[in-house]
Parts: structure tokens; C-alpha cells; sequence
């Protein structure tokens, strides 16, 4: 089954993230996804990733539909125009990508080349606005194609510390379907409220949920994330199991392996964020009996 017919059915889809290389060394890449190949409805292709340098998700994206993986390719409206944008989707569509999730992309600041300059072109409306010209058959300035795309559209909406910034992101949910948007990935949080808060606001609106959960690695990491501002904390109860326990890198998979059976009701689905944990995946799976 493929990931389009997943998310509309009734079971829990799984997709694992992965980043490409940073370099032209494609081994690495492909051997973390052939290990959980047939265990994840499909593998979403980040892009640029935490303002972190490495190559686009068009080439890898390819790989994988040529590995009979099905990809679900990121694309950010940070790092390009409105030209490059629809270029990239053009090319995407081209490869044989029929899935892409559309992300405003991180300030590249806090990433590996902070002097960078953003494009400052695009917003999530106008990318949006882009995909659906390109699937009638038009670019942006209304002037035909030869040949239109028929892209299953997600977007990534980023969450928040501030309880009125989350409601106010959700409340823009149902605006989604206007789009033809099939599906919002959430940033990753282990507040079950805030999914609450989506979960709710999506009913209805025949936009598909999915949750980011985010390995964690050590007390430190969690400790970091509750001190960074404008992201959610880590609940106190998973920092407490992490303390207490005698192999902390074991706990964080036990901790996100509960996590996503408490949410199978809120959400449907979730995108599992390894963070270098890509070796690590098919221990995960088998904790999910994947």
C-alpha cells in the first residue's frame, strides 16, 4: 500500500526521517533506509534540515524509488524564490516524487553557515499557491505546462512554547484544504496536550495528523531542549524515566516507543526523527513490532 492510500485508511502510518549526506557519499544513506525497508510506509527526505548544509532531497528521492522505497520528499521555501521553487517541484514531479511535504525551513542562523541570506520570497500561502498551479497545469503567473503534476501535498507547521501561538497555528488548519492538503506533520513534541490541541482542530477538515517524535539520546539533550526557547519542553515525567535509568540511550527508544502508543488515538500517524539514530531503527521497529 502506498503512503497516500496509508493516510487516508484507518491503520497508524509510520514514516522515518532521514538526511541526506552531507557530500556526494550516497552509501551511508542507503544503508540506513534498506534496513528498514518494508517496516515504514515511507521515508520522508529532509531538506536543509536545522539550517544544516547537505545535499537536496531530489537525488535521493530518486534513489530510493529506485530501491522500491516510496519517498516523501521536504522541500523549505527558505532557501529558494518562487522560480526555484516550482523548478524543484518540476524536477521532483519529473524523477518520479509524487510526495512532498511543504516546510517554511528553519532561520538559518541557527544552522552550519549562519551568514547565509534567506530569500525571503515565500511564505507557507505561497508555496502552497505554487503546488496547486503546478497540479492544474499552470506555474504561478498562470501560463500552461506541458504536463501538470498531481502531488499528494503535506506541510509542516512548526510548533510553539506559547500556548496562543500553537492555537493560532491550528486554527489555520481548515484553511489548508483549500490547497488540496492532504496532510500537516507537526514539529517534535512529547506534550500530549498540544497534540490534543491539533488533533481537535483537524477533525473534520480532512486533514491527516501526523506527530514528529524525536529520539532522545540523554538526560543532557533533554535538559537542552527544555532550556531552548520558543520549543516545547519534554514532559518531567520522561526526564525522571531517563535519570532513573541504567542505559539512558535505551530509555529514550522506550520512552518514544510508549509515547507512540499513547497517540495512536490523537494522531494519524507519526514521522520518527532518528538524529543520527539511523543504525538504530530496526531496534526501534522491533520495539514497535514493525
Amino acid at each position: 500500500m502506498g503512503f497516500s492510500e496509508a493516510i487516508a485508511g484507518p491503520e497508524f502510518t509510520l514514516l522515518a526521517e532521514v538526511d541526506p549526506p552531507k557530500g556526494v557519499a550516497m552509501a551511508e544513506f542507503i544503508d540506513d533506509v534498506m534496513r528498514i525497508k518494508g517496516r515504514v510506509t515511507a521515508v520522508a527526505v529532509t531538506d536543509g534540515a536545522n539550517a544544516i548544509m547537505r545535499m537536496t532531497p531530489l537525488a535521493p528521492s530518486r534513489m530510493l524509488i529506485e530501491r522500491n522505497v516510496e519517498p516523501v520528499m521536504i522541500l523549505n521555501g527558505r532557501d529558494r524564490n518562487r522560480l526555484s521553487f516550482q523548478g524543484d517541484l518540476l524536477a521532483a514531479w519529473a524523477l518520479g516524487v509524487t510526495n512532498v511535504i511543504i516546510e517554511q525551513g528553519q532561520d538559518a542562523k541557527v544552522g552550519d553557515q549562519p551568514m547565509v541570506r534567506s530569500s525571503g520570497d515565500l511564505n507557507l500561502e505561497t508555496m502552497l499557491q505554487c503546488i496547486t498551479a503546478l497540479n492544474d497545469g499552470k506555474d504561478l503567473a498562470g501560463e500552461a505546462l506541458q504536463g501538470k503534476t498531481n502531488f499528494h501535498v503535506g506541510v509542516a507547521l512548526e510548533l510553539s512554547d506559547d500556548i496562543n501561538a500553537n492555537r493560532n497555528t491550528a486554527q489555520k488548519i481548515g484553511n489548508l484544504k483549500e490547497y488540496s492538503v492532504k496532510f500537516a506533520v507537526l514539529g517534535p513534541t512529547y506534550d500530549v496536550n498540544i497534540l490534543d490541541l491539533f488533533a481537535n482542530a483537524a477533525e473534520n477538515t480532512g486533514v491527516s495528523l501526523l506527530a514528529s517524535v524525536m529520539m532522545l539520546k540523554s538526560v543532557a539533550m533533554i535538559r537542552y531542549l527544555n532550556n531552548l526557547p520558543g520549543v516545547p519542553s519534554i514532559p518531567h515525567e520522561f526526564l525522571k524515566q531517563m535519570i532513573a535509568a541504567p542505559v539512558k540511550q535505551q530509555a529514550g527508544m522506550e520512552i518514544a516507543a510508549g509515547f507512540l502508543e499513547d497517540i495512536e488515538a490523537r494522531c494519524k500517524g507519526a514521522v520518527l526523527i532518528a538524529l543520527g539514530w539511523g543504525t538504530r531503527l530496526p531496534e526501534f521497529l522491533d520495539m514497535l513490532g514493525r
